[in-house]
């Protein structure tokens, strides 16, 4: 195999795609650097995607810890007021917490 001329044999998504899994970056949700733009309607909406985001992903979790009858921890975000963007801010904040307790689980 060396020598080949072609030094990646798989992409990374072939691999993925053979262990029947789905992968997707985290990051997909980019907020502006500057701060008076903090509480823009931009970031106001791509908070609101990553909010959503992230309650399909503690779903998935849940799920998951469910058919492997292992111990689900308390999910407190989906409860949490979202009206307004400090409010919502407070409620991405928690979800993320919840969401890394629910991976280290695994």
């Amino acid at each position: 195999m060396f020598g080949s001329g072609n030094p990646q044999l798989y992409r990374p998504h072939d691999v993925f795609t053979a262990m029947g899994r789905c992968w997707v970056l985290e990051d997909e949700f980019n907020y502006p650097i500057n701060s008076n733009l903090q509480n823009s309607a931009y970031v106001h909406d791509t908070m609101r995607q990553e909010c959503n985001w992230l309650f399909r992903e503690q779903k998935m979790f849940y799920d998951e810890l469910v058919g492997y009858k292992l111990l689900v921890p308390r999910q407190l975000a989906s409860q949490m007021p979202k009206d307004t963007i400090d409010k919502l801010r407070k409620a991405l904040n928690r979800i993320r917490e919840e969401n890394n307790r629910m991976k280290s689980t695994f």
